[in-house]
């Protein structure tokens, strides 16, 4: 007899509402009602076939001899009770998803490279001139390999994400996301051709890694608006990467001034009724770049701060608005300190290995972005972002070969350097439903001499918004449906100045040029 499981089943339902003042499933009325009448036929049934068919009860009754038509009757109370079964367990699915929403993005794509005039440090030279007795700069100087060309064809790569959000109170939501990639077959360990810019391409690792987890709560009955949000911060492809990865807004922060991995606190102010614009609100960040501990399990405090470069703290603020009179546009104002950044924020030559970790200094960043998406009806999308950097060095670090005065852009002798940087592009979409409407897009950026930008968060395979020198970017989005989309696309970077995507090490003139062709497959579930 399966009497049992089909109360249990009838118990766990009725059972669900004692607990409704913490957890709710809300189903329609109608299938309420249905399932309710569906459990009461079931268990008239189940009584009516256990008067006839239990042999061990006393009755003056002959038994009913077993046939045809209760071999029926045992299978559609079988039948029906599977029913129940997935019905119970469709409304326990309901009842997560109500709690937690899962997605999932994964992207594919091939890229073929083409570098030319390039130079670069030969690092096994590089330590031993520092050996031999050369000071840093000495021993960089004599180091250096010069490449005509060199070609990378066949370059392909994964990424794939797990999205999640839920509504934990009607004051309280959370947001996360898991990365993980990397190059179809990568065994090499050393680093990217011009900056560590892989950073959310392949989280540099094999497993899932965390790029953003946060929770934004926004409290009731406050006489100005008010939110909180508290975490690995939404700080990465920002506007106006939604353009070229046809997504919607992914980031809080421009991406010509801020691109990556942030945890931090922001606090954000609604001013909409006070300035009459629309979306407009000041935010106020506060996280850290860094974090110097001692890291070493033989150390009775490896939390303690190891003596070296100390934290960096970044403090930030935000003005954001609504263009007046223009829908579907933004305008962000931006201004960040950077406090105590440290020798190891470095690029393509990863001196961390040579010299001790010190602070060498401030930085200061701000910036201006507007875009607007799809002007007066016509397709067009525009943007244009402008951005500064200012630097405050500190005297000197030190290398385990002697004391060296390196810093901001300097090998011997660091100043006060300001640089900028600008980036503007504009999409079409085609309207052509046979195609699905595609679109076709032109990006340019440019950075000056001592022009450094916190964006290897990047998910191009270089970081283009990093360049010192002129960045041509054209590229062609074919949609196949609301979840799946192509994009091919030439990047073409003009490099002015050597160091891009780093603070340390004087900026010397140059020709380098890097030429990419790819294509991409995404989709979004």
């Amino acid at each position: 007899m399966r009497i049992s499981p089909l109360i249990l089943c009838i118990g766990l339902f009725f059972s669900s509402s004692s607990f409704a003042s913490t957890e709710t499933v809300t189903i329609p009325v109608d299938d309420y009602k249905a399932i309710i009448n569906r459990l009461d036929a079931l268990q008239k049934r189940v009584e009516f076939l256990e008067s006839g068919q239990d042999a061990t009860k006393t009755t003056t009754r002959k038994p009913k001899p077993a046939s045809v038509a209760d071999d029926a009757n045992y299978k559609k109370l079988a039948d029906d009770i599977n029913i129940i079964y997935d019905t119970m367990d469709e409304l326990e699915t309901k009842k997560l998803q109500n709690k937690l929403n899962f997605g999932a993005e994964l992207r594919t794509r091939v890229d073929t490279f083409k570098a030319e005039d390039y130079d670069y440090i030969n690092l096994t030279a590089f330590l031993n001139n520092l050996k031999s007795g050369a000071t840093y700069f000495e021993a960089a100087s004599k180091s250096v390999t010069h490449e005509t060309s060199r070609k990378d064809y066949n370059n392909w790569s994964n990424r794939f994400r797990i999205t999640m959000d839920a509504l934990v109170t009607d004051t309280i939501d959370f947001h996360g996301r898991l990365s993980a990639g990397g190059y179809w077959g990568d065994s090499d360990s050393g680093d990217a051709f011009f900056d560590r810019s892989q950073v959310l391409l392949s989280n540099q690792e094999q497993g899932l890694g965390i790029d953003r987890f946060y929770i934004n709560w926004i409290p009731k009955g406050l006489p100005v608006p008010f939110a909180l949000t508290v975490g690995r911060q939404p700080s990465s492809e920002g506007p106006p990467f939604e353009f070229k990865e046809n997504t919607v807004r992914q980031s809080t922060y421009p991406a010509l001034l801020f691109n990556g991995i942030a945890d931090g606190i922001v606090a954000t102010i609604g001013l909409d009724q006070y300035t009459h614009l629309n979306n407009n609100g000041l935010r106020f960040a506060y996280g850290k770049a860094y974090h110097s501990d001692t890291d070493s399990y033989l150390n009775p405090f490896p939390f303690m701060d190891d003596n070296e470069a100390g934290d960096s703290d970044i403090y930030a603020a935000f003005f954001e608005s609504e263009i007046p009179g223009l829908q579907n546009s933004l305008m962000v104002l931006s201004y960040a300190r950077i406090q105590g950044l440290p020798t190891t924020f470095f690029g393509p030559m990863e001196p961390r290995y040579y010299f001790s970790n010190e602070n060498i200094g401030d930085m200061d960043l701000w910036g201006a972005h507007i875009q607007v998406k799809n002007i007066m009806e016509s397709g067009l999308d525009l943007f244009f972002s402008y951005a500064g950097n200012h630097t405050s060095p500190d005297d000197q670090s030190d290398t385990p070969y002697g004391p060296v005065s390196i810093g901001f852009f300097s090998w011997d002798h660091a100043e006060e350097q300001t640089g900028y940087a600008f980036y503007g592009g504009l999409r079409y979409t085609i309207p052509y439903d046979p195609l699905n409407n595609p679109k076709l897009g032109f990006e340019y950026n440019y950075g000056s001499r001592y022009w450094y930008s916190m964006t290897v968060g990047t998910p191009d395979p270089f970081n283009k918004l990093a360049t010192r020198g002129s960045v041509y970017d054209a590229y062609y989005i074919q949609p196949v449906n609301k979840y799946l989309f192509f994009r091919a696309g030439y990047t073409r970077a003009e490099f002015d100045y050597t160091g891009s995507g780093t603070y340390i090490g004087a900026a010397s003139a140059t020709n380098m040029t890097l030429d990419d062709i790819y294509l991409l497959l995404d989709i979004h579930f």
